[in-house]
């Protein structure tokens, strides 16, 4: 990820903060809405919130077409690939549509993939050959999705297990993490509180980076359209003091399920929930571990920042 600033802890926490999936429902714009929503979230004064574009591997293709080549352009890849064949082929052919795009002044900062089932050793390093096949020389973050559904059918801890062992034999320039899913349109894919705990407690145990999506609209737990949501700074707070030595893993959860917006502090000065706080340095070295959430609406998040009095 960028390097984010370790003189504001604010800063810290919400520098390249947000990825912008635009592409995706429920906002689902257009190719040519998405980016020029991303190039006007650019010339914002929020502009350093922002993250990586995300688009799905079948519409690199369209983006090529779509994007102005005189902006530089930051991506994060979805493999459309909902199964890996014996040796990697189906990532092996999402990928290789970036090689018919032409995507001249794109960086792709990371590759993500979600299956529909739990991948076993095996298949998590054909997927990682793939990746590093495709980018030689380059530096290139790995995200899997693991399944979940009503609860992990198998526990963070065994899933991170396997990832730290299939990061310790990464190929040089791919680094490899995890991703959490918080929201979704069916039933069983808002995880538990507990959940998303045990997902952050493993995450830190064995040291493996990861982002979030979907559900992430609000910057505090709470009702919101009539369901219960989980908030983006209950998620990055806690991972932040549970990453800096503040928190103690039997805690994570409590933050996750707070809903009193004042319980949270963001500020130049430090990041805290109730008493436990901590400063920019740990904040800014948290974020190397707790990367980003997308987000299908930029200025939801942000407007509730605002609302907050956390962004002006």
């Amino acid at each position: 990820m960028p390097t984010v600033t370790v003189d504001s802890a604010k800063r810290a926490l919400l520098d390249h903060l947000i990825d912008d999936a635009g592409l995706f429902p429920p906002a689902a714009l257009s190719m040519r809405d998405a980016l020029r929503h991303h190039a006007r979230h650019a010339e914002s004064a929020y502009a350093y919130v922002d993250g990586a574009f995300v688009v799905p591997a079948s519409r690199l293709g369209e983006l090529a077409d779509r994007r102005d080549p005189s902006r530089a352009l930051t991506l994060s890849i979805i493999l459309d690939a909902a199964a890996l064949g014996a040796k990697g082929d189906v990532v092996r052919a999402d990928l290789q549509r970036l090689t018919h795009a032409a995507l001249d002044g794109v960086t792709v900062t990371s590759v993500e993939l979600r299956t529909p089932s739990p991948l076993d050793t095996a298949g998590l390093s054909r997927a990682i050959a793939a990746v590093a096949e495709h980018f030689p020389g380059q530096t290139v973050a790995f995200y899997y999705e693991s399944a979940y559904n009503a609860g992990w059918p198998v526990p963070p801890a065994v899933t991170f297990a396997m990832l730290a062992e299939a990061k310790a034999a990464a190929p040089a320039g791919v680094t490899v993490g995890a991703k959490l899913r918080c929201g979704g349109q069916t039933p069983g894919a808002i995880p538990s509180v507990d959940d998303v705990a045990a997902f952050i407690v493993a995450a830190q145990e064995h040291g493996i980076a990861w982002k979030a999506t979907a559900g992430l609209h609000h910057p505090v737990r709470g009702v919101y359209a009539g369901e219960m949501q989980h908030g983006f700074l209950n998620l990055f707070i806690a991972a932040a003091t549970l990453h800096a030595g503040a928190l103690d893993a039997a805690r994570v959860a409590a933050v996750l399920a707070e809903e009193d917006p004042r319980a949270l502090v963001v500020d130049p000065l430090h990041v805290a929930w109730r008493d436990v706080t901590i400063d920019a340095a740990a904040v800014a070295a948290a974020r190397e571990h707790a990367v980003s959430f997308g987000s299908c609406s930029f200025d939801e998040p942000v407007n509730g920042l605002r609302d907050l009095g956390i962004l002006l």
